[in-house]
């Protein structure tokens, strides 16, 4: 690229600066949206990537089909690791077992992701310490290993050691810093403790509780161990050492075998369909949808070059008379080609720019976005390839423009043709109707998804959940209530702005703690119902009544309480007729209460069989008057009952709305795709109508002359207008309406939508379509014969 061509550019751009930051914005917005997806893609393809020889770790997953939803974690019976390392089926194994708890620094409560694990965690991962002593730490019952950020985030200083951290009103000094692996790693490098010493890692009581606990278990293979031996091998273990000793009454009617072990590398866990479809990893994604993001990028940085194109090739039909002249001075086709690549290297390069920096800017919104953190995963190669993108995209695109200049002969140019042929216009048309069906696809997909989330996170969960807050008590999830959380309930229900307490093993729309009750049925065989503990208020605090029968009343009432499917399933004609009846030999059926959705509309509610239990872990709080000044009550009592733990109190609307945030976020992910190609596709079809007023002027004139009147002008220029909308949404429709039955068919219960969600993106599509065509159907109706004659 010449020096002079160079020079020259930067002077024509300067001297139509319109032109220029239109070409440069429109350009640097797309590259900012395509970086930033392709970095998010980025993030999910090298998952793990960071651990070295991950493809040769294992991660053991279960599946206990004792539960009626029966489902893959990423987790296994605690001995199992040992048992294959003693029988030879692996070379070295580790593993952990994480919770999310409070913790106090100083005066200050943070919340922390604490890992229990085995003494040879960091050396099986191949990290090292960066301060202190990390061995001797996780050998000692008072002692944390802190990661880098960690230290950073909790202290302030990367110089934390011999800090105390007070977790469960128990001082921890920290004694070793490690350095943390990117936020694409499966295992956790937060806060670790070495088993043993500590009140959340309790002894097993009994073999059978050690091989009840699940924990995250990695393994390596030992020579000439494939998968297919190790999973089966790990799986015989289970069956021989655990699930043998299950009571015969659990066991009947089960599917065999009781327990599924399976393994999967390190380095696929990201995308390992069983998890991902379990639900119980927040960290899985899907190969399909991570490649449709790649796929949107890539689509979004086509519709800008295209546009760029069509406004490049609007600018040459304006030079022509100048590159005539120019021609007619003698300078060659490959100069004037090389003029105008010049002028695109120096559009991308300015947009590559101004995108790296929007993209910059946006990031950490795009990364709450998608509740990814994307800023460690953008290092020097990642800029570096955007730029060569930026530029490469600006290069491609003035391609056609270079080729239409330096093809057109200087008497064509000079009797007015641009030398445009009629393949050319038809290809740019046809790019434009691409880029309506792109906008009315995402638009359309965008509001599926929005009105699915919406109508799933609004849905009748059974009761009213408006007055309601849920407290998570000190412990793990489903632990039995000590005294002081008995006391703690006790004067919590005495409070003024208290209605009702209850406690139960979770809150309902979680669906972490599964009991199981194998009841037998008079023929001898037994069926599988859904267990609740709950408490004697529970259906009071809830606001429940029976569909028949009663409900529990006091505490101490013997009896169970069924929903209507366990009725059917237990075999009774109607839920009425279950009533007073003996189930699984002495227990009797007092009523029937009203469906509540423990479960996400993802799943089918099935029966549950409700039991009457004061300890469960978690509370739930019927209060009057407004929620924050009720919550303010609650977290003053709780910091006279638990000094030393972070209250957990969310309102019972917000553990319903978590279950679909996934889907929320998806939805603004892709609104935002949508307003990108939306306004790509308006100044496409803006740049096409100046385009077409450009080519036409002489026809307009022509049929002023012949009495048009303005009215007439501005219909032609809108019928070019609607039959490229018309094409795009008859091209987008097929595949927005499949894509989002694809989605919906992931529910069991769906909102009623029907065909709105497309019709309403073509209209608002054509509407923010219209807006960009009517300045120029104004210019037609507007234009001067004489001035429209003379241009010509």
């Amino acid at each position: 690229m010449k020096l002079r061509n160079m020079r020259l550019a930067w002077r024509l751009l300067a001297r139509e600066p319109v032109y220029s930051a239109v070409a440069v914005l429109g350009l640097a917005v797309a590259l900012a949206a395509c970086f930033l997806l392709f970095g998010l893609v980025r993030y999910a393809w090298t998952y793990n990537d960071a651990i070295a020889g991950a493809d040769g770790i294992y991660v053991v997953k279960e599946r206990r089909n004792l539960f009626p939803r029966a489902s893959w974690g990423p987790s296994g019976p605690a001995p199992l690791a040992g048992r294959a390392v003693a029988a030879g089926l692996a070379s070295a194994a580790t593993s952990a077992r994480s919770q999310q708890v409070g913790a106090r620094v100083q005066e200050r409560f943070v919340q922390l992701k604490v890992s229990v694990v085995d003494a040879n965690y960091l050396n099986f991962f191949g990290l090292r310490a960066i301060a202190g002593d990390a061995d001797a730490a996780l050998a000692r019952p008072d002692a944390l290993v802190l990661g880098r950020g960690e230290a950073e985030r909790l202290f302030g200083t990367l110089d934390a050691l011999g800090k105390v951290l007070t977790i469960a009103g128990k001082p921890f000094v920290v004694r070793a810093i490690v350095d943390e692996l990117p936020a694409n790693t499966s295992p956790a490098f937060g806060a670790l403790l070495g088993k043993g010493g500590h009140s959340w890692d309790p002894a097993p009581k009994s073999t059978q509780d050690a091989w009840s606990r699940r924990e995250s278990l990695y393994l390596r293979p030992a020579p000439g161990v494939t998968a297919a031996q190790l999973q089966a091998a790990l799986e015989n273990t289970v069956a021989a050492e655990r699930d043998a000793s299950l009571p015969a009454s659990l066991k009947e009617g089960r599917p065999k075998p009781l327990t599924n072990i399976g393994v999967t590398p390190l380095s696929n866990i990201y995308f390992d369909e069983d998890l991902a479809a379990g639900g119980s990893a927040a960290g899985n994604g899907n190969p399909a949808a991570i490649g449709g993001l790649a796929l949107l990028g890539l689509l979004i940085l086509v519709l800008a070059a295209t546009n760029y194109v069509n406004l490049a090739a609007v600018r040459t039909a304006a030079r022509r008379r100048e590159i005539a002249v120019r021609k007619t001075l003698g300078i060659s086709g490959a100069g004037l080609a090389g003029q105008f690549a010049a002028e695109a290297l120096l559009v991308g390069a300015g947009s590559t720019l101004l995108g790296a920096l929007l993209a910059w800017l946006s990031m950490p919104l795009f990364s709450e976005l998608v509740a990814v953190p994307l800023a460690a995963a953008f290092g020097p190669g990642a800029w570096a390839l955007m730029a060569a993108i930026g530029i490469g995209t600006g290069l491609l695109s003035g391609l056609y423009p270079a080729w239409l200049a330096a093809r057109v002969p200087a008497s064509a140019a000079l009797g007015g043709r641009d030398g445009e042929t009629l393949e050319g216009m038809r290809l740019r048309r046809i790019l434009t109707v691409a880029q309506f069906a792109a906008a009315i696809g995402l638009v359309a997909a965008s509001l599926s998804v929005w009105w699915q989330a919406h109508y799933a996170s609004q849905a009748d969960p059974g009761f009213d959940p408006a007055s309601q807050l849920v407290l998570q008590l000190p412990g793990q999830r489903g632990e039995r209530l000590g005294a002081a959380a008995h006391a703690f309930q006790a004067e919590l229900a005495r409070l003024p702005v208290v209605e009702g307490v209850t406690a139960m093993s979770e809150a309902v729309g979680h669906d972490d703690v599964t009991i199981t009750l194998g009841v037998r049925m008079r023929d001898g065989s037994t069926v599988p119902i859904e267990g609740k503990e709950v408490g004697a208020n529970f259906f009071q605090v809830f606001g429940l009544h029976p569909l028949a029968g009663r409900l529990f009343s006091r505490e101490g009432e013997e009896g169970v309480v069924l929903n209507a499917r366990a009725a059917y399933a237990l075999g009774f004609a109607t839920p009425e007729a279950a009533v007073g009846q003996i189930v699984d030999k002495d227990k009797r059926v007092v009523g029937i209460a009203p469906d509540l959705r423990f479960t996400t509309l993802r799943e089918k509610p099935g029966p549950i069989m409700y039991l009457q239990n004061e300890g469960g872990g978690v509370l739930t709080v019927r209060v009057h008057g407004p929620l924050p000044e009720a919550r303010a009550a609650l977290e003053a009592l709780w910091m006279r009952h638990f000094p030393n733990d972070a209250p957990n109190v969310e309102s019972a609307a917000g553990v319903f709305a978590a279950n679909y945030a996934d889907d929320l976020r998806q939805a603004r992910l892709l609104a935002l795709a949508s307003v990108v190609a939306t306004a790509l596709a308006c100044f496409g079809i803006y740049v096409l109508s100046s385009y077409t007023i450009r080519r036409r002027a002489r026809e307009f004139v022509l049929r002023k002359l012949h009495g048009a009147t303005p009215r007439h002008i501005g219909l032609l220029v809108a019928r070019e207008w609607l039959a490229l909308l018309a094409a795009g949404a008859l091209l987008a429709l097929a595949p927005a309406w499949l894509w989002t039955e694809r989605y919906l068919a992931g529910f069991v219960e769906r909102a009623p939508m029907g065909w709105w969600p497309l019709v309403l993106a073509c209209l608002g599509v054509g509407a923010v379509a219209l807006a960009g065509c009517v300045r120029q159907a104004v210019a037609a109706m507007r234009m001067p014969p004489a001035l429209a004659l003379r241009d010509q």
